[in-house]
């Protein structure tokens, strides 16, 4: 006889409608202070909306200032005798034509270079020099050094914003560093050979006072290490506005049109600041942080005048809620008590429960919701019937597609594909005089290895046989061209052998038995899909390329020691990329149960690798931590706990075809790629 459920001692209903009332008791002092929070709120709303609307201002102030220097470069650019003037060299002419633009535009910086980035001739004014107040010089090679200096040189250009760019420099003027904001452009012939650049400055101590005028509020210009470069604040020597890593970390993630807003204090005065990115180019180059600030007052009030009306509101509200909370518990407990009985229907066993769905909120979102888990949980019943004990999430999801369409055994499709064998020498001996459960953990210990290895490689174990593993390449989540599946299992493989010879060097070390591996690996044509009958299924690929793999496997026994073996038809699918391997010997073996003799390559090494050495042991690593949980990853209680090659990008698209005609390879993860 099932278990009867508990019985409810302290209905729902009650526990909903106490907690109203006792809140209703307190209602008349939460809404005194409530109210003077909305005043402060309103305040605070209103100065909020006062300090971004003086950022808005800021952020098109720095934009007119980075026009007016584009519109000063573009004309520096366009002066009859500079192009002539840079090719010759010629400092002094330079000088005589660029001078009065700047004087006339009130440049603090503009400078000429050639195309190494050394100047041809400067000209700037010092912070604290009179307008019209320049000095001139020549030959700085610090210009080329600059990166957007070097992107205008080597002619980087974008539809959006053309060949201009910019930066944040500081420049040395009599011990002490400026930082000024320049922007640059090409100075191109008419057959658009490039012969130099334009450089065109302000400081940014002048263009921080200026946007402050404008923006009517106090500024503030910070690198991309939110270290303050110059301040309109002008803070105490040991204050410190510098913008903390978190924060500037909050400014790149926020979106547009929600800058964070900070508190800090200056000389003993309070300002929050809103802080945007200080973006040129049209948005498209971040050069750090602008802050702007006003100076905060504080605003509050008192609840002694409320507090009659407020002392009556909470007794009217008490009866609203008291009633209001019968009801509203009321109508949830009712429907919590169909999930309780079903609840207690699917924990005798009976998977038919049903729970009619009532309403749109969350009880009726739970009631969907507990629908689906028990389908799920009918559906899993099924699965753990129909699948065999080594089960990946790619042979899941495609059981569950066959299943959603009606079809209970998945219908063979013939396809080229790659088979892998791999057997551990010495496993039978150890297993007569060692205790089982030892024996499992030895095995352990090296599947640990090999599973990840087979999924980082797009492949799929197939079936664990005692101390055999089975996979085949090229089939699920997708059908790769067999060029590729072989390709994939032949790196695979030896990195399965590198494994082994480390875990063995442990084992060695510690005192330890160590094992040795053969594998073995054929390409051609197998049928996969569903092998059994309604009642029980299991997911495999069969045919004679499948046995091919497995008598390969055997033959590594004469060669000692561990080794990967693969037949002749998957040597040349490797074709172009063969040189990334190294070969040993070759020839004709004569396979169990085979009446030709089959050709045979044994593979020594390579040259590059597939997945690059960190993933794999991150993955090991990863793998390792999860097999106190075997047994269920095996039967597909879970897939969480094994790494699955991502879905290919179309960069990873081209790594892999680049290693496909035997170019240089990367060191990234092993894409999927789509069907031939």
């Amino acid at each position: 006889m099932a278990d009867q459920p508990p019985r409810v001692r302290f209905s729902l209903l009650w526990k909903i409608t106490l907690p109203f009332m006792l809140l209703a008791l307190v209602l008349g002092l939460g809404a005194a202070l409530l109210v003077n929070d909305l005043l402060s709120q309103e305040e605070t709303d209103r100065f909020l909306r006062q300090l971004v609307d003086a950022g808005q201002q800021a952020t098109d102030a720095v934009v007119r200032s980075e026009m007016d220097l584009l519109e000063l470069e573009r004309l520096i650019a366009n002066t009859e005798g500079v192009a002539e003037a840079v090719i010759a060299g010629n400092a002094e002419d330079l000088r005589a034509r660029v001078l009065p633009l700047a004087v006339n535009a009130g440049a603090d910086v503009v400078a000429v270079v050639d195309r190494e980035g050394t100047s041809i001739v400067t000209v700037r004014r010092r912070p604290d020099a009179p307008p019209g107040d320049y000095e001139s010089l020549r030959g700085e090679s610090y210009y080329g050094e600059w990166p957007f200096v070097q992107r205008v040189l080597r002619g980087v250009t974008d539809e959006l914003v053309g060949d201009k760019h910019a930066g944040l420099e500081p420049l040395e003027l009599n011990g002490e560093q400026h930082h000024v904001f320049f922007v640059a452009g090409p100075l191109l012939e008419a057959d658009r050979t490039l012969n130099g650049a334009v450089l065109v400055g302000i400081y940014v101590d002048r263009l921080s006072a200026e946007v402050a005028g404008e923006a009517g509020a106090n500024v503030t210009s910070y690198d991309r290490s939110g270290t303050a470069l110059s301040s309109t604040l002008e803070p105490a020597s040991d204050e410190s506005i510098n913008v903390a890593p978190e924060t500037l970390q909050s400014i790149q993630e926020s979106e547009q049109g929600r800058s964070p807003v900070r508190a800090i204090t200056v000389a003993g005065s309070e300002y929050w600041e809103v802080l945007t990115p200080l973006v040129v180019r049209q948005g498209t180059e971040n050069l750090g942080v602008l802050g702007v600030s006003l100076l905060r007052v504080p605003v509050g009030g008192t609840t002694e005048d409320s507090f009659p009306v407020v002392l009556r509101f909470g007794v009217l509200a008490l009866g609203l809620i008291v009633l209001i909370g019968l009801l509203l518990s009321n109508s949830i407990t009712r429907r919590l008590g169909d999930l309780v009985r079903a609840s207690a229907e699917i924990a005798s066993g009976d998977l038919d429960a049903h729970v009619n769905v009532r309403g749109t909120d969350e009880i009726g979102v739970l009631s969907v919701t507990f629908n689906r888990m028990v389908e799920e949980l009918r559906e899993g019943s099924i699965y753990r019937d129909l699948l065999g004990r080594a089960v990946t999430p790619e042979v899941r999801e495609q059981l569950r597609t066959s299943f959603s369409d009606g079809a209970l055994i998945l219908k063979g499709q013939s396809s080229e594909a790659t088979i892998l064998f791999a057997d551990f020498r010495g496993y039978t001996s150890m297993a007569e005089v060692t205790e089982p459960a030892d024996v499992m953990k030895t095995l352990n210990d090296y599947f640990a290895g090999v599973v990840p290895i087979i999924s980082l490689h797009g492949g799929v174990v197939n079936k664990f046989d005692g101390d055999a593993v089975m996979a085949f390449f090229g089939i699920l989540p997708k059908y790769l061209p067999s060029r590729v599946s072989a390709l994939q299992a032949t790196h695979a493989g030896l990195e399965m052998l590198e494994h082994i010879r480390e875990v063995n060097k442990k084992r060695t070390e510690g005192g330890k038995q160590a094992f040795e591996m053969g594998v073995g690996i054929s390409t051609g044509t197998v049928i996969a899909g569903g092998l059994g009958s309604e009642e029980r299924v299991h997911y495999t690929v069969v045919g004679d390329t499948v046995n091919t793999a497995q008598r390969i496997q055997q033959i590594t026994l004469n060669l000692g020691g561990t080794a990967l073996v693969i037949s002749d038809p998957t040597y040349r699918k490797l074709g172009p990329v063969r040189n990334q391997f190294r070969f040993g010997r070759k020839g004709l073996a004569q396979l169990k149960g085979k009446q030709q003799e089959v050709l045979v390559h044994e593979v020594l090494g390579r040259s590059s690798s597939l997945v690059g050495r960190q993933v794999v042991d991150e993955s090991i690593q990863h793998y390792t931590q999860s097999l106190p949980r075997l047994t269920e990853i095996l039967s597909g209680e879970t897939t969480k706990d094994i790494r699955k090659p991502p879905q290919a990008s179309e960069d990873e698209l081209e790594f892999l075809e680049d290693r496909l005609e035997g170019e240089e390879p990367g060191s990234g993860p092993l894409p999927t790629l789509p069907e031939d």
